[in-house]
């Protein structure tokens, strides 16, 4: 096999490895810009949940900053929006997006006093221009 999918990716840090707050909370990602990428695709990696649940919600827009940002329409989620409860440590899922949209962004909502770890990174695919740049992450 001679694919290479390592030219033709981005990854990008949405939600570094974090722990959930109180009530309520919401961890808001980064806001991913796709110019130069035709896909999106995000990966929610749950640590230890103590309590509570936590689901994702997704939101785009045409301004850098979000304002005016909409909620993706659910026919434009691919795979349904990721959920997690207390039962969940250690897992990992997966939402794409069919964007319309240049900015979007993630944001992870707790309820019911949550509390948990986790982490997501968004990955961009189908590059305009191949090979990708090289990627590093900061320790």
């Amino acid at each position: 096999m001679e694919r290479d999918l390592h030219s033709h990716v981005s990854i990008r840090s949405v939600i570094t490895p974090t722990a959930g707050a109180a009530a309520g909370a919401s961890t808001v990602g980064s806001i991913i810009d796709t110019l130069g990428f035709e896909s999106l695709e995000y990966v929610v990696h749950s640590g230890t949940i103590t309590t509570g649940s936590f689901s994702c919600t997704l939101e785009e827009s045409d301004d850098s900053g979000m304002s005016g940002a909409t909620a993706v329409p659910s026919d434009r989620v691919l795979g349904g929006s990721p959920s997690f409860v207390v039962t969940d440590d250690d897992d990992v899922r997966r939402v794409g997006i069919v964007g319309k949209k240049r900015y979007q962004r993630l944001t992870l909502v707790g309820a019911s006093t949550p509390v948990g770890a986790f982490s997501a990174i968004a990955i961009l695919g189908n590059p305009r221009s191949a090979p990708t740049a090289a990627q590093q992450t900061a320790n």
